[in-house]
């Protein structure tokens, strides 16, 4: 059974407010719950929201809501950069969901965003908060399932797993955030963020799981990537899975977590000229079937040192090894890629991660060609 993409069906993700995307049937029930497809706006209005209605007076908390109307109160702050951060794509979705919907805006460097963020025992940024008669608007019971009283109020708050601390050093923006005489990557808070890691040009690094749909085709991407640069850029491939005292688990299941096994055999034996790239382009045309021998026998990949590694503890280690990386720096959403081991972004299409890769490698050969900017189906991740 295929979960049909909708822009009137309202899914709960991580980060962002998500459309449910396909899940073929013979997956566990976790992972037809946790692929999904981002709601993906156009970029000018993925990089900035809204702007804000007439703030209310000081001392104030909230302007009376018209009759008929439903508030939505959105606390955000506009110094974090990151994607879960933007606030403009779940907006739109709730405008699109909830009937006769009020947006205000409040930004972290107003008071009365503080005032309300403590009052409500909120912990992270962005918030979407409403009034407890929320539950009379009309389409209230399609994002019911995601509602929740704040800790300490009595307005409910759409859980989106919201996870950037606003009284936490910014890492990048060159000043004292909280005013302890460390700046940025000084501070300890600091040192283990992606932006504070030592920069290493041309490097790009993906982090994917090896049956999640989105993954397979930002890996396939990388063909027409590869021969952009000649294949002369440092290209690594990890894996998004976990570890526990009974084994590796993995969104979809075992299967995948012994692709993931298979796939870093490859790399770790079929190194020189990215030939494990093609036993990985090869899966992904049929990434379920079990007969993954049949990628193999090109280009001197050979089925034995695949099987010998993968049967044996020699792929465990890969895999224990590979994960640590996507952990420490809190990669969870496949694909996601690094550039020059600092910058995270995403993307799928050819010419948008070419262009995010340039972005932190100005000049590089390569860099002026033309990919291709279109997708089989509409870009997003797998978490």
């Amino acid at each position: 059974m295929r979960i049909q993409l909708s822009l009137n069906m309202i899914w709960f993700c991580s980060m962002l407010f998500l459309i449910a995307s396909g899940c073929d049937g013979d997956e566990d029930s976790q992972a037809a719950q946790s692929t999904t497809t981002e709601f993906e706006p156009s970029e000018a209005k993925r990089t900035a929201s809204p702007a804000p209605p007439t703030a209310p007076s000081p001392g104030k908390s909230a302007r009376p809501t018209q009759p008929g109307k439903t508030r939505l109160i959105v606390l955000e702050d506009r110094r974090c950069k990151e994607r879960e951060c933007l606030t403009a794509p779940t907006i739109q979705k709730l405008e699109a969901t909830l009937p006769g919907i009020e947006v205000e805006l409040h930004d972290w460097s107003e008071d009365e965003c503080k005032a309300l963020f403590d009052a409500e025992g909120l912990k992270h940024l962005p918030a979407f908060l409403f009034h407890p008669g929320i539950n009379t608007n009309p389409g209230y019971q399609r994002i019911a399932r995601y509602m929740a009283k704040t800790p300490k109020g009595e307005l409910k708050l759409l859980k989106t797993g919201a996870r950037f601390d606003p009284r936490a050093e910014i890492c990048d923006n060159g000043i004292d955030d909280t005013g302890n005489g460390l700046v940025d990557c000084q501070d300890a808070s600091c040192q283990k963020k992606p932006i504070c890691r030592e920069e290493i040009p041309k490097r790009l690094d993906l982090f994917t799981m090896s049956m999640c749909p989105f993954g397979t085709m930002a890996i396939d991407s990388m063909s027409e990537i590869l021969d952009a640069f000649d294949r002369k850029i440092d290209f690594h491939i990890h894996y998004i899975a976990s570890e526990t005292d009974k084994g590796f688990r993995a969104l979809h299941g075992p299967p995948e977590v012994d692709e993931n096994i298979r796939e870093l055999c490859a790399i770790e034996h079929f190194p020189k000229g990215y030939r494990y790239m093609e036993y990985i382009w090869c899966r992904n045309r049929k990434i379920k079937d079990k007969d993954w021998k049949q990628c193999t026998g090109k280009k001197g990949i050979k089925a034995g040192p695949l099987e010998k590694c993968f049967t044996g503890e020699e792929g465990k280690k890969l895999l224990r090894e590979d994960l640590k990386l996507a952990q420490q720096l809190g990669v969870t959403a496949s694909p996601t890629w690094l550039a020059n081991n600092r910058f995270l972004f995403h993307g799928i299409a050819p010419e948008k991660v070419k262009q995010q890769f340039c972005a932190h490698n100005k000049g590089l050969q390569g860099c002026e060609k033309k990919l291709s900017s279109k997708t089989p189906k509409p870009a997003g991740v797998c978490k």
